[in-house]
């Protein structure tokens, strides 16, 4: 597998990972429960695996093989990696029903933000 190829995939992780962990998020809003261990440490993977996905990028420029990438590309990957620490600074650091809304609006933002990422790639963005 080549290194776009995994970089391609990475941005695929990204995208369904934060999606379910979203809906995780809303499900336990839903049933009235807060933070727990489980949720924390899947929504702190959530940046991790985003400045995974930088390194990779940055590597791929690094070798010529990112300039035909749009500027919003990397507009779009900060965001993945800077949206769960502004959550938590907003929330600061909070674990109560309130707090589960507004991960998982981030994560559902986030989502889209690796999916918008992948679209200035393939030329189907703006």
């Amino acid at each position: 597998m080549s290194l776009p190829q995994i970089h391609a995939s990475i941005a695929t992780s990204v995208i369904l990972f934060n999606l379910v962990l979203g809906l995780w998020g809303f499900l336990k809003y839903f049933r009235g429960q807060g933070m727990d261990g489980n949720f924390w440490g899947a929504v702190w993977l959530s940046p991790v695996l985003g400045v995974i996905q930088v390194v990779v990028g940055l590597i791929l420029v690094f070798m010529g093989l990112g300039v035909s990438v749009r500027a919003v590309h990397y507009l779009y990957g900060a965001l993945v990696v800077l949206s769960v620490p502004a959550a938590f600074a907003f929330t600061k650091g909070r674990d109560d029903r309130g707090a589960v809304l507004i991960y998982a609006a981030t994560l559902l933002l986030v989502s889209v933000f690796g999916g918008r990422a992948q679209m200035t790639v393939y030329g189907f963005g703006f």
